[in-house]
């Protein structure tokens, strides 16, 4: 089995289409193109990397001596990516927009944890291995007895500290935008590697926590690692694999629709929507189909067909209001029938039935062995029934109701 890692998995559960065109057929549809925010976000990283590596052979560098790495940092990865092309900005920003926002992050950081005492950091940037599923305890580790139904998972850790007898895993974010309580991918992660640092550090620790430092908001997001959450998360991500690795083998097996694509608020900015049925056709030239007597463009049948459906749905609502107020003025003047110019409408009574307890109407289709006939259980297939005389009102009980109702028939006058 492969070696799984976070953006893996989190790019099956965005779009399984995607996942397979950029892993199992390991398509580029283009080259990696660096971006001003892809390179805020290693500088700032790398230059809290630098720090934390200072501090750990006790040198505690100065709030300037940071901003100085910083500034170095940047200039030199912007130097890197501008070799061949320039830096695509956005929404009018510009090259000191970032800048001014990564000297902020470094700075509100520094003054927010110096002078940094009580920490010991135990790595920085560290790559970890771990098993997603562990074997049982007492029996022999994956070196020693490969078994093809463990998980292997990887990941990087930002850094990884401990204070007395906890360790804390710390990720920076320099994201513009904070992610909302319900969103809970970047604590999945932190919580998939605090079964890492289980399985590597263990006999050193008591507890394990995560903190996410959203730097843009000089917020810090704390929570335990507590065994019932690693439960929950790690049986998610491996259930998640499986999935993708039986997706894999029936694609294997010649099924090349098993990877369904997933449409998504990401799916304008998928590298591979030239390629995806959902987004591909947005390259296509405006085709003409329909032959010598019906000449039409594709463009123009895809908006004809829409606005006859909104006209459609528009007409069959009217059409509805219409029905009552008509029902309301024949009920209120005893009439049968009304006129006017060419057309006439004519009024007769009618019954409906509306469900009131679905679930015991199933039971009492069960025990009457009608249930086959009425599978769906829906109140037209009921009405059905009921003219056809294989049921009664009687045998459904209060599990329904009967409504009065007229039914509206239109004509010319003749």
């Amino acid at each position: 089995m492969s070696i799984y890692s976070f953006s893996q998995t989190q790019t099956f559960l965005q779009c399984p289409r995607k996942y397979q065109y950029k892993y199992v057929d390991k398509i580029q549809e283009k080259e990696f193109e660096s971006s001003p925010d892809l390179i805020l976000g290693h500088s700032v990283h790398a230059t809290l990397e630098w720090l934390y590596n200072q501090i750990n052979v006790f040198t505690i560098p100065s709030k300037d001596d940071l901003l100085i790495k910083f500034k170095d940092q940047w200039d030199s990865e912007v130097k890197e990516a501008t070799k061949e092309k320039e830096l695509q900005l956005k929404w009018q920003q510009t090259l000191e927009d970032y800048i001014r926002r990564g000297i902020h992050y470094v700075a509100n950081y520094y003054d927010k944890y110096s002078p940094f005492a009580w920490i010991s950091v135990v790595a920085t940037e560290a790559s970890i291995i771990f098993d997603l599923n562990p074997p049982p305890s007492g029996s022999p580790s994956f070196q020693e007895k490969e078994n093809k139904n463990w998980i292997k998972f990887r990941g990087f850790i930002d850094r990884l500290d401990k204070e007395w007898e906890t360790f804390i895993i710390n990720d920076y974010k320099t994201n513009k935008n904070l992610p909302p309580e319900s969103k809970e991918e970047y604590r999945e992660q932190l919580t998939l590697y605090g079964l890492g640092v289980q399985q590597n550090y263990a006999k050193y620790f008591k507890t394990i926590k995560a903190r996410l430092h959203y730097l843009h908001f000089d917020l810090m997001d704390e929570r335990e690692i507590t065994p019932e959450l690693l439960t929950t998360v790690t049986k998610k991500y491996a259930d998640t694999i499986v999935d993708i690795e039986d997706k894999k083998f029936h694609y294997n097996m010649g099924n090349k629709k098993c990877f369904e694509p997933k449409e998504n608020n990401y799916c304008k900015y998928c590298e591979y929507y030239s390629l995806c049925p959902l987004r591909a056709h947005l390259k296509f030239d405006d085709e003409v189909v329909g032959g010598e007597l019906w000449e039409k463009t594709v463009k123009w049948l895809v908006d004809e067909y829409v606005a006859l459906s909104q006209q459609e749905s528009q007409a069959k609502n009217d059409k509805e209001l219409i029905k009552i107020l008509l029902v309301e003025y024949l009920e209120k003047n005893n009439l049968l029938k009304l006129f006017w110019n060419t057309h006439k409408i004519s009024a007769s009574p009618a019954e409906s039935i509306s469900i009131i307890d679905k679930d015991a109407l199933k039971k009492v289709l069960l025990e009457i062995w009608v249930l086959d006939e009425a599978m769906e259980v829906d109140r037209f297939k009921l009405q059905k029934l009921i003219k056809e005389h294989t049921l009664s009102l009687e045998q459904l009980g209060d599990t329904v109701q009967k409504n009065s109702n007229r039914t509206l028939r239109g004509g010319n006058i003749t």
